[in-house]
C-alpha cells in the first residue's frame, strides 16, 4: 500500500507534497516526451520518514533501464568529488582490494578505482553501461542487473553505493544486502541527498520521480544500523545537499527505535509557487531562451514553464546528452553543447544545476554570453538575475 512507511512499516502516512513530474530526465527517443506521472510525497506519522510510495515496480524498472545515464564528471568540481571520496576512504582500503560498486552510472568511478589497482565489480541495470565500459571491460567485472539480496553469493573488501539508496522501493532489504556483501573488516560507503537541505531551502527541484526516499540524519543512521553497519565517518557534499557515510560491520550496533519527531518540508510548495510566478512575469522568448544543465534539478525546474513557453534549448556539458531531449508541459528542448554560435542566439539562460552556478557563469563568460543570466538557487528569495 502506498501509505505504508517503507522504513518502520507504520500505516496511514498522509500526503505532504504533490506535483506532476516527468517520468524521465533525459531521453534519446522524442516519442517518450509525453510521459508524466503524479508525484505524492508522504510523511510517516511514527518515524517521520518522507517517501514516495505510489510508483509501480514496473515503472521504476523501466526508468532505470531506459533513462539516459547522466553522471559523467564534466567539471572540476565533479572530479573533485572523486578525489574527496578517495581521501575519505583511504587508498589502503582500495589498492589491491576487491571492491563492489552498486549503481555504477556511467562507470566513471569504477574506471578510476580500477586505475588505482582495485578489483572492481559493478552492478548496474542500465542498458547503456556495457557500451560505456567497453574500453575497460578487461579491468572491470560488470553485472548488468538490479542489485538485491540474491544478486551475489560472495563478499568484498569494500562496498560503494553512491546516490542509489534513495531510488530503491524496498530500501531496508536493499541496505541489508549492502551490509551482507561486505566481508568482516571491510567497509560500506553510502552517499545520499539529505532531507535537511530540502527542508531548509524548499528545494523542490530535488524532488522528482526517481527519488523514492528523503532521509534526514536519524533515518540514515538507523537505516544503516538496521543492516548491522556503524557509521565511523561522514563528509558533507555541496554544502550539505548530499552526505557521504563510511560505515563498518558491527554485530553489536544498536538496532533502531524508529519513533521520532519528523523534519518538516513545508517550504517546498511555497518555493515552487514562487518560482512559477517569477517565470510568468519574465515572459521570455522560448526560441531565444535556454536552461543550462540537463540534471534532475534543471529538468524539474523546466516543468514550471507554462504550455508552449518552455525554452527550446538545453545546454549541457555532458557529450553523452548532446542531441537528446528534455521535456515538460512547457514543451520539448533539444540538448546542445555550449558554443559561441549558440549563445549568440540567446537572450536568457537559466542555470538549472544551481550547485555549479559559479563554474557555469565562468564558462559562459569565457564564451562571451551577453544576455541575461538567471539563478534558480533555492538559497535566494526567488529567481534572480545574475547578469
Amino acid at each position: 500500500m502506498a501509505d505504508i512507511c517503507p522504513i518502520c512499516e507504520a500505516e496511514g502516512a498522509p500526503p505532504v507534497y504533490s506535483s506532476e513530474v516527468q517520468l524521465f530526465w533525459v531521453v534519446a527517443d522524442p516519442s517518450l516526451t509525453n510521459r508524466f506521472v503524479d508525484l505524492a510525497l508522504r510523511q510517516c506519522g511514527d518515524c517521520g520518514h518522507v517517501f514516495n510510495g505510489d510508483l509501480p515496480t514496473a515503472t521504476i524498472e523501466e526508468i532505470y533501464r531506459r533513462q539516459t545515464l547522466t553522471n559523467r564528471p564534466v567539471s572540476k568540481a565533479m572530479a573533485q568529488r572523486y578525489d574527496s571520496l578517495v581521501e575519505l576512504l583511504g587508498r589502503h582500503r582500495l589498492v589491491g582490494k576487491r571492491i563492489l560498486e552498486v549503481g555504477g552510472g556511467t562507470g566513471s568511478l569504477a574506471v578510476l578505482l580500477a586505475g588505482l589497482g582495485s578489483a572492481v565489480t559493478v552492478v548496474e541495470p542500465n542498458e547503456s553501461l556495457p557500451e560505456l565500459l567497453a574500453d575497460a571491460a578487461g579491468d572491470i567485472r560488470l553485472i548488468n542487473s538490479f542489485f538485491g539480496p540474491e544478486t551475489l553469493d560472495e563478499t568484498f573488501d569494500g562496498v560503494i553505493c553512491r546516490q542509489v539508496v534513495e531510488h530503491i522501493a524496498d530500501v531496508r532489504s536493499f541496505v541489508r544486502a549492502l551490509g551482507a556483501a561486505v566481508a568482516p573488516g571491510g567497509f560500506v560507503y553510502v552517499e545520499v541527498p539529505t532531507l535537511e537541505f530540502i527542508a531548509a531551502t524548499g528545494a523542490y527541484m530535488d524532488v522528482h520521480v526517481q527519488h523514492l526516499h528523503y532521509m534526514d540524519a536519524a533515518a540514515r543512521r538507523r537505516l544503516l544500523a538496521d543492516a548491522g553497519l556503524r557509521i565511523v565517518a561522514t563528509h558533507e557534499i555541496m554544502g550539505g545537499h548530499d552526505i557521504g557515510m563510511l560505515a563498518v560491520p558491527d554485530p553489536a550496533v544498536e538496532r533502531p527505535n524508529w519513533a521520532r519527531r519528523p523534519t518538516s518540508i513545508d517550504r517546498l510548495p511555497e518555493r515552487r509557487a514562487n518560482h512559477r510566478a517569477a517565470l510568468e512575469e519574465l515572459a521570455c522568448d522560448p526560441d531565444r531562451s535556454a536552461v543550462y544543465a540537463a540534471t534532475s534539478q534543471g529538468v524539474t525546474f523546466y516543468s514550471l514553464f507554462q504550455p508552449d513557453r518552455g525554452p527550446r534549448t538545453f545546454i549541457d556539458d555532458n557529450p553523452d546528452n548532446v542531441g537528446r531531449f528534455v521535456y515538460g508541459r512547457g514543451g520539448t528542448a533539444e540538448i546542445c553543447p555550449r558554443s559561441g554560435t549558440l549563445l549568440d542566439g540567446l537572450d536568457d539562460i537559466f542555470i538549472g544545476a544551481y550547485h555549479h552556478e559559479a563554474s557555469i557563469r565562468e564558462k559562459l563568460n569565457e564564451k562571451g554570453f551577453k544576455g541575461r543570466l538567471w539563478s534558480v538557487d533555492p538559497h535566494r528569495p526567488t529567481i534572480e538575475r545574475l547578469t
